[in-house]
């Protein structure tokens, strides 16, 4: 082996040590790095993003309002399987524009939804898992009103012939002497969403769902609507 040969392989050898000392001291560091990092996110850990979970702006808990919501939605879709149903089995309207033809048509959905829901009881639809937040809302909305706001509406809402109000009940005709008064926007727009077949209505101190194309009393949440006082 010549002197020069010698020496490359010396140089080479030393180059391969620094090299792998280089690495090895990098990797230390970024081990050190890593430690103190994660030491850091361990004594002062990250703080848990706010989901829409926990509690809502109203203070109640969001889990259970989208529970009782959607068990309210159940309750409305199994209705309108029966409306549906009650519709196959009436004739259909010949002519949109004869008030005769569609007083007919109202009367005789309203009859057969009323065979088809024979038995039924308060609170299938307004179920007690959604009753708390519907009140919560009615009140709220109240409250925001001034009192004299609050005055006329409840007023306007309970000048009933005597004993309407009390005479409301499921799976009955929405009687001509209970007015089809519109419902308060503000109000409408915080309650729940409702099929184009259905609406809100208050009668007296009630919360009435009325099916619109049967002219029939689906459900009563009674005495939902707070006192003008």
């Amino acid at each position: 082996m010549t002197i020069l040969h010698s020496a490359l392989l010396v140089l080479l050898a030393t180059s391969v040590v620094a090299c792998n000392k280089s690495t090895e001291s990098k990797a230390a560091a970024d081990t050190v790095d890593a430690q103190r990092a994660l030491s850091a996110n361990q004594s002062s850990p990250a703080p848990v993003p706010a989901t829409a979970g926990t509690v809502g702006a109203d203070g109640q808990p969001v889990n259970a309002l989208g529970a009782a919501v959607l068990e309210f939605h159940k309750h409305l879709e199994t209705y309108m399987k029966t409306h549906r149903a009650a519709e196959g089995k009436v004739p259909n309207l010949k002519r949109t524009d004869d008030p005769t033809e569609i007083s007919s048509r109202e009367k005789a959905l309203g009859e057969m939804i009323m065979t088809l829901r024979a038995g039924a009881q308060e609170s299938e639809i307004f179920a007690k898992e959604v009753q708390p937040y519907l009140r919560k809302i009615i009140v709220d909305d109240f409250a925001k009103r001034s009192l004299a706001d609050r005055r006329a509406l409840v007023h306007e809402l309970t000048e009933l012939p005597k004993g309407a109000a009390t005479k409301v009940s499921v799976n009955t005709v929405y009687s001509t002497s209970l007015p089809l008064l519109t419902f308060p926007a503000a109000l409408l727009q915080k309650l729940p969403d409702l099929p184009p077949e259905l609406e809100y209505r208050i009668v007296g101190r009630h919360l009435i769902l009325r099916d619109v194309k049967a002219n029939l009393i689906v459900d009563v949440l009674r005495d939902a609507i707070p006192s003008s006082t």
